[in-house]
């Protein structure tokens, strides 16, 4: 009956220390391990159950000492004296190394410990601010940049304080284990650097790298960027298109901010569609999902207005306007 709920324990509290290092790690150990003694204590030797053991004890570690529950034979009275002074004596320096260990993560002084998941590095509060806005929690997000003294996203993703240019940082951001990295810096060579050494540390990582001269384009696509965004190309062409098209960048600033309502979404096809012709699912689609087609992904390359007589295949993606 006590095994399942002390394994869980056992669980929780090994994957905990294990984020620790050092003598950190030792103090939470000897904390924990006169936790479990206690424990143990109260519920084999003293014959209480396993709530009121755990119970006893956290009152016991925490100095409330309400006295209802405690060690009853003798030996178990003489078993708790050690564990119990060891626990008492090192709960301020438990709760101050917790204390600590949460500054540091908020500080981003902490190594990432995520896997795939997807390293922001930036230096635009502007653009690191979108990303996180517009990735759904289904994403672990870990930025870094060297702009913010504090994580204004602690809820949301991991911060790690420093140069995108510096290996070590880059390793507390645990690069090797990310899927994606977005490198959005406002100098192109500050972009290139950072994504030789990206790819440098992580050859299979998938690399969206903004760009502001057409010249580097090039460039930045030799030495490993897998998609590339020219920021001042865009922006330019946008802002022309607003004097002779407004109703394009009205529908462009819709589907591209967090504040409307629509949005560009990409999705797998369902298994119901597969083999159908696409003039067979765009009605479908239409009065199913509210969405609107606008190409079929196949092979990693769009197909923007398909064909109505284009089958779809099971590894083809749906980009639509929802």
């Amino acid at each position: 009956m006590v095994l399942w709920p002390l394994q869980k324990m056992r669980s929780s509290i090994v994957r905990f220390v294990e984020t620790v290092r050092g003598s950190e790690r030792n103090v939470l150990l000897i904390f924990f391990v006169s936790a479990a003694i206690q424990i143990l204590i109260l519920y084999a030797i003293d014959g209480k159950s396993f709530i009121d053991s755990v119970y006893g004890t956290v009152a016991t570690l925490t100095t409330v000492g309400f006295g209802d529950i405690s060690p009853a034979s003798p030996l178990a009275r003489i078993l708790y004296i050690p564990t119990m002074v060891v626990g008492v004596l090192m709960l301020p320096s438990v709760a101050v190394l917790l204390y600590e260990m949460h500054q540091r993560k908020v500080m981003g002084l902490k190594d990432s410990k995520q896997k795939d998941h997807v390293v922001v590095l930036g230096d635009s509060k502007e653009i690191i601010d979108s990303i996180v806005a517009e990735m759904n929690s289904s994403y672990e997000i870990c930025f870094v940049s060297d702009m913010y003294e504090t994580n204004p996203f602690r809820d949301r993703a991991h911060f790690v304080r420093g140069s995108p240019l510096e290996k070590s940082i880059l390793i507390k951001a645990n690069i090797t284990q990310a899927r994606h990295a977005i490198i959005a810096t406002e100098d192109d060579s500050t972009t290139i650097l950072c994504t030789a050494l990206v790819r440098e540390l992580n050859p299979s990582i998938k690399i969206i790298a903004t760009i502001i001269s057409e010249e580097r384009f090039g460039t930045l696509r030799t030495i490993g960027a897998d998609h590339i965004i020219n920021t001042d190309s865009v922006t330019g062409r946008l802002l022309a298109s607003a004097v002779y098209e407004p109703a394009v960048i009205d529908l462009i600033s819709d589907v591209t901010s967090t504040l409307e309502g629509h949005d560009f979404v990409e999705m797998d096809v369902p298994d119901a569609y597969k083999g159908k012709k696409v003039r067979d699912v765009i009605l479908d689609i239409k009065n199913n999902m509210g969405a609107t087609l606008l190409a079929v992904n196949r092979e990693g390359q769009n197909m923007i207005n398909p064909s109505l007589d284009m089958v779809l295949e099971k590894d083809d993606r749906l980009v639509v306007l929802i």
